[in-house]
């Protein structure tokens, strides 16, 4: 019997399993420069072990997914963590680059298996608005890695070279793994019968034919996608185009993710007040309104907003990407509401499409790039449209469901 932790506790664990991917990608950016002069190779060759790492993650998932769903999450999520230890300690000893890529997407092939397994855990356990206060608190954790990685990763790279910051890796892998075997709550699923890829495709297209379902997947999908088109075009919006200098940036970048925590923190008190689907209305059209905002200082030149004065353009943003507090717990909840049983598919579509779309978005985002931020603002206020609009047309009102609706079927598959 594993302990029964409090919902709080829990999440916190939730959180630092899937915070293994973002530890993964921003904490080894600092030492790219120094991978390439150690492999002797290009820094361009290095960044392919970005684009690698994210194709396997989001393989990683759409496997992991359905997985889960048949054998549990902790016999999905620890083999997962141990596919992610040995390829680190393959990368730490690679001798070239091309090993290093390679053992990249290995090293993201198991990470999307612990990552489709937290989502779940909270299905089986939550429903309604408690499931979204699961995903809020799970979220402010999540937060706090794109503002600690790069930091740990800067200092790991001056203590020991960037050979550490994987053996970091390595080691919260192991802690990850005991998190998942000793902590982690678990479905009675029986593992006598055989897993037959036609169940694989029918979890998916119970996932893929529910339009309600669909409308919440491409709403938040496009919604993340704004903010990571910022990402991507970020150092050239801020560095380049408005002369914030380098020991600045950190800062601005970092006041992003601090807004999306004020947001998220707020969604458990809305939570008395709207429903789920009423707080992820709310919170793309205040990201539409601030992408429309910030686009047409640049593209028609608005009297009210000064293209290039840091002060209009900066709180803007912050706008736009903190938005994400609101939506992304409330999406989940939303999104997965109605995947009882196979709900580890439906997160590991989820989760694919986003990876995917914002990866082909970003891509496009590079190939128009320019001497302004017409591009990232045009391509943000766009994905901020189709959110709207996959909200409006595809994802219907749900009914208001809390935890004490939580039926005797859902809670006979708890552990």
């Amino acid at each position: 019997m594993r302990p029964d932790f409090s919902p709080k506790i829990l999440a916190v664990m939730l959180a630092g399993l899937v915070a293994l991917t973002p530890f993964s990608v921003d904490t080894y950016l600092p030492a790219m420069p120094a991978m390439a002069r150690w492999f002797g190779t290009s820094t361009g060759m290095v960044e392919l072990t970005v684009g690698a790492f994210f194709v396997g993650y989001a393989l990683g998932q759409l496997v992991g997914g359905p997985l889960s769903d048949h054998y549990g999450r902790r016999r999905v999520g620890g083999p997962g963590v141990i596919i992610f230890f040995v390829a680190t300690i393959g990368i730490i000893i690679a001798p070239n680059i091309e090993t290093a890529i390679v053992g990249r997407f290995i090293q993201a092939f198991g990470g999307g298996f612990v990552t489709v397994i937290a989502p779940s855990v909270v299905r089986d356990r939550f429903r309604g608005k408690e499931a979204a206060n699961m995903f809020a608190l799970i979220g402010v954790v999540m937060m706090l890695a794109p503002l600690v990685a790069p930091a740990v990763g800067a200092l790991l790279l001056q203590i020991g070279g960037w050979r550490l910051i994987f053996g970091f890796l390595a080691g919260y892998a192991l802690i990850s793994l005991g998190i998942i075997l000793l902590c982690l709550p678990e479905r009675k699923k029986p593992l006598s019968d055989r897993l037959h890829m036609d169940k694989i495709w029918h979890n998916y297209r119970l996932v893929l034919t529910n339009r309600q379902a669909v409308g919440y997947m491409i709403t938040q999908t496009f919604s993340s996608s704004v903010m990571f088109l910022f990402l991507t075009g970020s150092a050239f919006a801020y560095i380049s185009y408005l002369g914030v200098s380098t020991d600045m940036f950190p800062l601005l970048f970092g006041a992003n993710i601090i807004v999306m925590m004020m947001f998220n923190r707020l969604n458990p008190l809305l939570l008395n007040i709207f429903s789920s689907h009423q707080l992820i209305g709310a919170g793309i059209i205040i990201q539409l309104v601030a992408s429309a905002i910030l686009w047409g200082g640049q593209a028609v030149d608005l009297a009210f907003i000064d293209h290039r004065n840091i002060y209009m353009v900066v709180p803007m943003i912050m706008i736009i990407v903190g938005a994400n507090g609101i939506t992304v717990p409330n999406s989940y909840a939303c999104f997965l509401e109605d995947f009882k049983d196979n709900s580890g598919s439906a997160t590991a579509i989820l989760g694919s499409s986003l990876f995917i779309i914002s990866g082909i978005l970003s891509a496009i985002l590079g190939l128009l790039h320019g001497d302004n931020i017409i591009p990232m603002t045009s391509m943000m206020l766009l994905s901020s449209m189709i959110s709207v609009l996959s909200y409006r047309f595809l994802a219907k009102r749900k009914q208001v469901i809390t935890a004490d609706v939580f039926s005797a079927d859902d809670a006979a598959d708890d552990s």
